[in-house]
């Protein structure tokens, strides 16, 4: 799928990919996963990764989430120094995901290629990466778009294929897509255009640039 992406885009000229928005404590990463559509839920669990201290445990569809916040920059990148010296060493990176981004690191316990691709497009790339990882080089408004064709289609996420997607420019925050009565901000809104296929159909989706809006053409 990735050669699929590249030849597309190598054939036309598309503006720069969209920033990442800006993270740097755990609020800012609730809040962007909320953005691109995701549900956290918040623990009483306390996590703990050998040399990273102490940290608390988020669930998102599923998915088991180790985050740990410091009071500073440089405090994480110490602490992710010492983990990858310590820690990988003794094997414990085959077991976890680790990325280190403004004042946290972030944890993920799996090798599910959209958890990975989200946190990635969030947070950059990992540190560490299992072995049998598959991880497919999709932004956040991408995941997103496929979460929300699967449930206005009734299908499974996994059955969507994802034929290409660009980073684009919409003329304002209805993506180009009002409705008769839609009244829109009108600005220029980054966002991606997506092209879809599920049950040999194809769809293509708009989103702005962490897929928190998205419309069908």
């Amino acid at each position: 799928m990735g050669a699929v992406v590249l030849a597309m885009l190598a054939g036309c000229s598309t503006p720069p990919e969209p920033p990442s928005p800006s993270i740097v404590t755990t609020e800012d990463l609730l809040a962007a996963l909320s953005d691109a559509g995701q549900e956290v839920e918040e623990t009483a669990l306390l996590a703990s990764l050998g040399a990273l201290g102490a940290g608390r445990v988020y669930f998102m569809d599923g998915a088991r989430l180790e985050v740990f916040e410091y009071e500073t920059a440089a405090a994480r990148e110490s602490a992710a120094s010492r983990w990858l010296r310590q820690d990988a060493d003794a094997g414990a990176a085959s077991e976890v995901v680790i990325w280190a981004h403004g004042q946290l690191i972030v944890a993920y316990r799996g090798s599910e290629g959209g958890v990975i691709a989200l946190l990635g497009g969030l947070l950059g790339d990992p540190l560490t990466l299992p072995s049998d990882a598959v991880v497919e080089p999709y932004p956040p408004a991408v995941v997103a778009a496929i979460a929300f064709l699967a449930g206005d289609l009734g299908v499974d996420p996994g059955s969507i294929v994802v034929v290409g997607f660009e980073a684009t420019e919409w003329p304002d925050a209805c993506l180009g897509l009002a409705g008769p009565d839609e009244v829109c901000a009108q600005a220029l809104t980054p966002g991606w255009r997506i092209e879809l296929r599920a049950d040999g159909t194809s769809y293509v989706v708009r989103t702005d640039q962490i897929g928190a809006t998205i419309r069908g053409e």
